[in-house]
């Protein structure tokens, strides 16, 4: 009996390592093949000579996919379940990170869409799976999933320009490097795929106050929505800036992966900090 006990002990913490890694692979995916752009930027402007308004909508266009998208998010975890959910936008990241790095012109235009459409329901759908399955360590382990998405994001930034003077390829091998891992992502999440085929989706809790009439909720989504605007058009827009005054892009790589490596601290600051803090 005590053999059992301990086994079953020891399997369920498996499963829970091996999910918390699936986590944070997912994490790794959702910033990294936008933040990659910025810093080869003009290298795919000349390639295609877009127009800086060309170029300005392909940098807006995975934001405007998450407003569009990530509302179908509920829907696909009511049709589908979390992890199958999970499992589709991975696909769909790694599948566009392919086609944008393609060379072709339609490729480009549809990879960021796809590549959009994916990060945004994996953004809804990460956090609920946290609180189902690890919801004595929640802030923990959001903590942990930010965390890998700032560093991973930082990472993108500051070896995007380096890798395109590596090959002939330029700014493909810098965008199109990014398959590789959601394609790992992809492979760590079958097993968790497979156990979840059996199991039903929860009907979601009835709500006792309609989202679209609560102050807070707007609040909290206006303030989401301006942090995001800031963040984003910085990361999008910087290496141009830089160049403008004389600053290389590896330089101004370097520059953006700062920028972004200091929210790995405070992201794990930040988990640390709800636990202890009283509000």
């Amino acid at each position: 009996m005590t053999s059992s006990s301990s086994a079953v002990r020891a399997g369920n913490s498996l499963f829970a390592s091996s999910l918390l890694i699936g986590i944070l692979l997912i994490a790794a995916n959702l910033r990294a093949p936008i933040t990659s752009l910025g810093p080869v930027l003009d290298q795919v402007q000349q390639y295609f000579s877009l127009s800086s308004a060309a170029a300005g909508l392909l940098n807006a266009l995975p934001l405007l996919m998450f407003a569009s998208a990530s509302p179908l998010a509920p829907w696909l975890t009511r049709r589908f379940g979390l992890e199958q959910a999970l499992f589709g936008a991975l696909c769909l990241i790694a599948i566009g990170c392919i086609i944008r790095s393609s060379g072709t012109y339609t490729g480009l235009w549809l990879g960021t869409l796809l590549i959009g459409g994916g990060i945004a329901t994996a953004n809804v759908l990460v956090v609920p799976l946290v609180n189902r399955d690890f919801p004595s360590h929640a802030a923990l382990c959001v903590g942990l999933y930010a965390a890998t998405m700032a560093l991973m994001a930082a990472l993108a930034s500051g070896l995007s320009a380096p890798l395109s003077v590596l090959t002939g390829y330029t700014w493909k091998i810098s965008l199109g490097v990014w398959f590789v891992l959601a394609l790992v992502a992809i492979a760590c999440w079958l097993p968790h795929l497979k156990r979840a085929r059996g199991r039903v989706p929860a009907a979601p809790p009835a709500a006792s106050k309609s989202v679209w009439g609560s102050a807070i909720a707007w609040q909290v989504s206006m303030f989401m929505a301006l942090q995001t605007v800031t963040f984003y058009t910085l990361i999008d827009w910087y290496p141009a800036m830089a160049s403008s005054v004389g600053i290389g892009a590896s330089e101004s790589g370097v520059h953006l992966f700062a920028y972004q490596a200091i929210a790995v601290v405070a992201n794990l600051s930040t988990s640390i900090a709800i636990k202890r803090l009283k509000d």
